[in-house]
């Protein structure tokens, strides 16, 4: 768990995100077989074994703690504002022994005092995984590929992060940007905002899907 703080020295309104990246490994029932026959006509020995899926990061979540923004303030990589401020980044890896789908879920979350708007006034959120992306500024892209917006407390579901199906030991890097705008009002002073991330995932075999990497995905089946 890494716990990282930026403070701003600059004169003027304060304003405070706390970026809590809470990671949930979720386990779906998929049941793979293998059938051992011996060349016997005595056959007692048949095995039948189920595979797993599953997902974790060796521990339940991860924590990017960011505070102290001032209207301007950006992070390294979000491609405007100060970019000076740490970029939240860490790696989710596939543990289940059956090929697999990833997904994730994300819901941005506010405290007493939002910071998060869904507006161009507010917080913007830059979420991607393996350089894929999931939230862009303030949407989301459905699973036609439309823009759409992403509203506080409200979580957008089962979003696709690669149309290559996962292995056993293979990692996923999520990155998260964000940049609080110039036009920032006062009422946004001492609010706070958090972004949780759930990932799922789920076998790949006997699934068809037409759907896009960093769109939802309606046709799998997550569970």
């Amino acid at each position: 768990m890494n716990a990282l703080e930026q403070r701003n020295s600059r004169s003027g309104p304060r304003y405070l995100l706390s970026a809590i990246m809470m990671v949930g490994a979720l386990g779906f029932a998929a049941w793979g077989t293998t059938a051992l026959f011996s060349d016997s006509l005595s056959n007692t020995a048949d095995a039948f074994t189920a595979g797993t899926v599953t997902v974790g990061l060796g521990s339940t979540s991860t924590t990017c703690n960011v505070s102290e923004l001032a209207p301007g303030d950006s992070s390294t990589a979000y491609g405007s504002g100060s970019a000076d401020k740490v970029r939240c980044t860490f790696d989710v890896e596939y543990t289940g022994s059956l090929p697999a789908y990833l997904g994730v879920d994300v819901n941005l979350l506010n405290g007493a005092t939002a910071l998060y708007t869904g507006s161009a006034n507010g917080l913007q959120a830059k979420i991607a995984a393996d350089g894929v992306g999931v939230i862009n500024g303030t949407s989301y892209a459905n699973s036609a590929g439309v823009a759409t917006p992403v509203v506080a407390g409200t979580s957008v579901d089962n979003i696709l992060l690669s149309t290559t199906p996962v292995n056993t030991g293979e990692t996923v890097t999520f990155t998260v940007d964000y940049l609080l705008p110039l036009v920032a009002p006062n009422t946004l002073q001492g609010g706070s905002s958090s972004v949780q991330l759930t990932f799922k995932a789920v076998q790949s075999a006997n699934q068809t899907t037409s759907c896009v990497a960093g769109r939802q995905c309606t046709t799998i089946a997550w569970s």
